[in-house]
Formats: structure tokens, C-alpha cells, sequence
């Protein structure tokens, strides 16, 4: 980084090797797939351009040129879009163009002109890559930026994950989260000098936007403002910020192996998310507990995006604290604590928790039948399809022997000394224990509806029916019941 005495072609093959050294590394080569690259018109992203433009042949790429016009800067914007055509064209390159207003993004969804920018250009970037079928797309990202993404987290109070910056390959969750998008920064080890003197060279005016200089932005202000009051302090600063954000990927790689194993025997995935066992997470060490929630978050949402350190923090110390404990996440998740697990998963996940049923509910059958919280639709069939035992698709669903468990069925909530045969099992239990087992929430557990018949408890609804009543090959009857939660008007 940095070789001003470096003349043109010196550098082109210096940045040559660089971005061919990564995407190999990366496996991004001889690929069928295309990868898209973003080009704001800026020298860094024109620099990876014409570099990509150049290994078209040497690693057999296949590249896609995409530019958002963020409908901040009137003609100016229009003209930017233009030249990125012009650009692409004359590589001989397709390229896709649209326009969004970030000003009604950003009022409608609460941000700031940054977090707004930000999020409805990595939404455009992640649907050219899902309609291109795209390997990854290409950022222009720097050590510069790189530097800037550190201080900016520092300042945050942001954790080793912080420290570490950007990475040269990341994920953005797309509308697809199965699928998220490869992000590739291939200039990470390059500086900003560099490209401009790249495009000076290979004879391309960048565009300018005046909104790079303006202080109204965080980022700016660290860039004109705070980095060089500390470069009077290290003029190698650059150098140093990039040394400290490699060191802490490394360290964070190998905590991240240690999380990862801790999700392997702590940690299952659930109909609400994910569940952590709670004493085993307890005995973790505190910086492994952060980095365990953190793998589960982006697990859950496909990325880290808007988490912060203090969310992990606030996470650790509920685990400790009271069960029944609850802190809403960003990206519509949620942290709760239970009788012996934690829970992470989306946070309407445990809204629809219907109220204590206090008293007896005869079911309609064949029919429907309301209750506190509760719609129940009944119905008999004499076409079995199948016929051992049951095979729940839903767990707020069930399908009994109608002859053995009869027709005169009722609805109640749990009581002291209730004893329930779970299917699978070769002896009653007491409900409790079946209860404790099965790691239902002690809070939750006077709301789960109870079906029964003069014989007992036939079905504890959400979880298990009862050996007694399953399918069997001479049934004869089968009885559907299906409970639909209610909503309060």
C-alpha cells in the first residue's frame, strides 16, 4: 500500500495479482456463475471494474455491472447512472440500472440517511445477484474504508466482531434467507490512493459525489476530521488499523470454531427458533457465550446486520437472571429465558399464548367448538389412509382412534395429580414430569389446553397424544381435532 514512486503498469500488475490472488483464494474462478460487481462510479469501484474487466479471460469470469441511483442528487445521480452504462458498454459488459428514493425508505422504516442508503443498496445488489444467478457480488471496499469501518465500530463500543472490520467475503441475507448473498471485497489490502491513481492512469475520470465530503455523515467526519488527528500520532496508522483488524479475524475465526461447537451440543432448532440448554451455556466462558448467540443470530437471520454488542450483553445477563425474561433484537427476533433453556427466535414466535382455561369444555364432534384463546374443529373419517400409529404434521393438530377414545370429549387445563401414557412411552407418567421433560416453559404450562375422555387425558395439545389413543391397523374411525388460536378483539 502506498508506493508513489510506483509508475503505471507497475501498479496494474500489482492490483492484477491482488484481486486474482483473493477471488482464487476464495473460489470465485472459472465459474459458470456470474459475479456481480457494484459500481457506483467512485475510482474504487471503477478500478475493480476495469481490474475485473481485465481477468475476464485470465480466470474465466463472467461479470454483471450494477448501479443504484439513490435519488439524492437530482440530474447529478442520472448522469452517474449514465456514465456506469457507458463504462460497461464499452467493456463489452451488461449492466443493470435502477433508481430508489432513499429519503422515503428512510422516513418510512425510521433510519438515518446512512442505515437507509446503506440497506436499499445492498437490497438492489442482493436481487441482481438472485436474478443473475450470481456467484457473489464484487464490492470496492479498501484499507481505507476497512480503517474507517474499524474506528467507527470502536467508537461504538463494539466487540472483537467489530475489531475485525470488514471481511473479504461476508453475506447479506436476501428475500431468500436460505440463500444469502456472497459479498467479495477483492481491494481490501489496497488503498485509496491506489485506485485513483489506477483511473488516472488508465485514462477514466471517476464521477464525484460532493456527498463524500459532507460532514453531516459520521463516516466522513472520521474520515476528514479524525484520522488525521490521530495519523499525527502514527503516520503508519493505515498499516497498524489493518494489522489490528486481521489479528482480531483470526482470533475471531478460532472463537468462532469454539462457538461452533458449543452450538453442536447445547443448541437445537425448534419450531420457535433455536433452543440453547441453560446450564450448559451458563458454565461457557462469557466471551464464548457472545460469540455462541451471535453464530445463532446470524444463523436465524442471515447476518450480524444491526446487532451491537450490547445486545449480546443484555443477552448473557438475562441468562442469568429470572425465567420468563425478554429483549426484543433487531430484525424481529427475540431473547427469552425459560425454566431450563434460553430461546432465540423471531419475536412473535410466543405472542399467541392462550389464557389459563379454568373451567370444562365439551368438544362438538363432528363440529367446531370455541373456547378461551381457542377455535377446535373436530371431524370422523372412515378412510384411513395409513393406519399404525400418528404422524403429527402440526403440532396444534392431531389424528386419534375415534372408537377408543369416544365421543364424549372435553377440553380443560392442567391439574394436581393429572397423569398422562405419551405415545411412545410402556407406562403412565405424571403430567408434570411428561411436562419437565418435554422442556415446556413453566410459565406455559397451565395454558396448554388438555383433551379428555372418561379414560383420561387423551392429547396434551402442541406436544403429544396418548399412547392409548394412536392409530392402530384395526381402526376403524379416525377422529381429527385441530386447534386454531383465537385473536382477541
Amino acid at each position: 500500500m502506498g508506493r508513489g514512486s510506483e509508475d503505471g503498469a507497475a501498479l496494474e500488475r500489482r492490483l492484477l495479482k491482488e484481486v486474482g490472488r483473493l477471488l482464487k483464494e476464495l473460489g470465485f474462478v472459472q465459474s459458470r456463475q456470474p459475479l456481480i460487481v457494484a459500481v457506483s462510479g467512485g475510482p474504487d469501484s471503477l478500478a475493480l471494474l476495469l481490474l475485473l474487466a481485465q481477468l475476464r479471460q485470465p480466470l474465466a469470469l463472467s461479470l454483471h455491472v450494477a448501479h443504484l441511483d439513490h435519488g439524492l442528487r437530482g440530474q447529478e445521480s442520472q448522469r452517474d447512472a449514465k456514465f456506469v452504462e457507458e463504462v460497461a458498454h464499452s467493456l463489452d459488459l451488461p449492466v443493470t440500472l435502477e433508481r430508489e428514493e432513499v429519503s422515503s425508505y428512510r422516513t418510512a422504516h425510521h433510519l438515518s440517511l446512512e442505515e437507509a442508503a446503506r440497506e436499499v443498496r445492498y437490497s438492489f445488489l442482493s436481487r441482481v445477484a438472485i436474478a443473475q444467478e450470481a456467484a457473489a457480488v464484487a464490492l470496492g471496499h479498501t484499507a481505507d474504508d476497512q480503517v474507517e469501518t474499524i474506528l467507527l465500530h470502536l467508537l461504538r463500543g463494539s466487540g472483537l466482531a467489530g475489531l475485525a472490520g470488514m471481511s473479504p467475503l461476508a453475506y447479506w441475507p436476501s428475500s431468500r434467507h436460505d440463500h444469502p448473498v456472497a459479498l467479495v471485497r477483492p481491494l481490501l489490502e489496497v488503498g485509496r490512493e491506489e485506485t485513483e491513481s489506477y483511473c488516472r492512469w488508465k485514462g477514466v475520470t471517476p464521477r464525484d459525489d460532493p456527498s463524500n465530503r459532507s460532514l453531516l455523515f459520521t463516516r466522513n467526519r472520521v474520515r476528514f476530521d479524525l484520522l488525521p488527528r490521530l495519523r499525527a500520532y502514527n503516520p503508519r496508522l493505515r498499516e497498524a488499523m489493518v494489522r489490528l483488524g486481521r489479528s482480531a479475524a483470526q482470533d475471531q475465526a478460532y472463537i468462532l470454531g469454539e462457538a461452533t461447537q458449543a452450538r453442536e451440543r447445547l443448541a437445537v432448532n425448534t419450531g420457535e427458533g433455536v433452543r440453547v440448554e441453560r446450564k450448559g451455556f451458563a458454565a461457557l466462558p462469557p466471551a464464548l457465550k457472545r460469540h455462541l448467540l451471535r453464530l445463532i443470530y446470524q444463523e436465524l437471520r442471515g447476518s450480524t446486520l444491526g446487532l451491537e454488542h450490547r445486545h449480546l450483553e443484555e443477552m448473557v445477563k438475562l441468562s442469568q437472571g429470572e425465567t420468563g425474561r425478554r429483549v426484543s433484537l433487531p430484525g424481529g427476533l427475540a431473547f427469552s429465558v425459560d425454566y431450563d433453556f434460553l430461546r432465540l427466535g423471531p419475536g412473535r414466535a410466543r405472542a399467541p399464548v392462550s389464557p389459563a382455561l379454568s373451567g370444562e369444555y365439551p368438544l362438538d364432534i363432528p363440529g367446531n367448538t370455541r373456547l378461551p384463546g381457542w377455535s377446535v374443529q373436530a371431524h370422523l373419517s372412515e378412510d384411513m389412509g395409513c393406519s399404525s400409529s400418528l404422524d403429527v404434521q402440526d403440532a396444534h393438530a392431531a389424528r386419534l382412534d375415534g372408537e377408543r377414545v369416544g365421543r364424549h370429549l372435553y377440553v380443560r387445563g392442567r391439574r394436581a395429580g393429572d397423569r398422562f401414557h405419551p405415545l411412545g412411552m410402556e407406562t403412565p407418567k405424571k403430567l408434570q414430569d411428561f411436562l419437565v421433560d418435554a422442556k415446556v416453559p413453566r410459565d406455559r404450562r397451565d395454558t396448554l389446553p388438555l383433551v379428555l375422555s372418561e379414560k383420561g387425558i387423551v392429547w396434551v395439545v402442541g406436544h403429544r397424544i396418548a399412547h392409548w389413543a394412536r392409530l392402530r391397523e384395526d381402526t376403524t374411525v379416525a377422529l381429527g381435532l385441530e386447534f386454531s388460536p383465537e385473536t382477541a378483539t
